[in-house]
């Protein structure tokens, strides 16, 4: 198998909720960052070069200019693909909830834009594009913070990253849909539902269902349920599944436990049930999976 590591949590972000870096890498073909996955929200800015990225079963090439999103708890990778001199780019990484801290509660509604992601959702913006959304002078600007000297850089810091964090946000966030009947989710039942994501993030090896979930935040499970699938798109167990066969994938590529194993340490107490799942949502079994992995395939 090939040698694929995990991130482990740097201690910025774990301090700050924020981590902004720049990445130099040396003429390639060669991995830039290996397979991994993490709750924090990742910003590529490409400044030089071309590089292949990979999230989950989504590869695209990205080059000079573009900006790439890796949403919370995607499986990635960036491989380098050019072999001139100087190629680099730009890392920003957050937890969503620090958003909290510049905003009201309305800002859970932007907040999922970064955490569920679909087939459908935008993942790379080109030159163009960042122009026309007002991301590229706010990018410049971070930038310049992050190289400069100024005597109040950390505060221009702070106020540059959330700046390029809003400019995205604003395009990214869809039209206001026409809901009908059914009333949209309140800020508070949205703080509830974030309040379960984070908990299904982080505790996805335990037994959790809709209605022990719900009753933790004190709604009926009808309610939380409905809630749920209208903040999220999907419902409670399609989305703990996500998050279950995401974690099993990471362990698949940088572990040599059984499938077995794999499925207990992801909440599945059965191992068949667990490959059916796998198969349903990737096309191939966990060992197929493997298989291809170990032949570069």
């Amino acid at each position: 198998m090939k040698n694929y590591t995990v991130e482990k949590p740097n201690h910025t972000l774990a301090e700050t909720g924020i981590e902004l870096f720049r990445s130099d890498n040396q003429p390639g073909p060669l991995f830039t960052t290996f397979a991994h996955i993490h709750e924090a929200v990742e910003l590529i800015i490409i400044k030089k070069g071309v590089y292949k990225m990979t999230e989950g079963d989504r590869e695209y090439v990205a080059s000079d200019g573009d900006v790439v999103l890796f949403r919370s708890n995607s499986i990635h990778s960036i491989y380098l693909q050019s072999e001139s001199e100087g190629n680099y780019y730009y890392v920003l990484k957050f937890d969503p909830s620090p958003i909290y801290s510049v905003s009201d509660s309305s800002a859970l509604k932007y907040i999922f834009q970064f955490v569920i992601n679909e087939k459908e959702s935008k993942y790379r913006w080109t030159p163009d594009e960042l122009r026309a959304i007002g991301a590229e002078d706010a990018i410049n600007d971070l930038i310049t913070t992050l190289e400069g000297d100024s005597i109040c850089r950390d505060m221009a810091r702070k106020i540059s990253i959330y700046r390029v964090i809003y400019t995205f946000l604003c395009d990214l966030m869809p039209e206001k849909e026409n809901i009908g009947e059914e009333q949209e989710p309140t800020d508070s039942v949205s703080s509830l539902i974030y309040r379960t994501i984070r908990k299904i993030n982080k505790s996805y090896s335990e037994a959790l269902t809709a209605e022990l979930c719900a009753k933790e935040v004190g709604m009926s499970y009808s309610y939380f349920s409905r809630s749920f699938k209208r903040i999220t798109s999907k419902s409670f167990k399609e989305y703990l599944n996500e998050v279950r066969i995401n974690n099993a994938e990471r362990l698949l590529l940088s572990s040599d436990s059984s499938v077995t194993e794999i499925a207990l340490e992801c909440g599945y107490t059965n191992p068949s049930y667990f490959i059916s799942v796998y198969r349903a949502a990737k096309g191939l079994t966990p060992k197929a999976r493997r298989l291809s992995i170990k032949n570069g395939e």
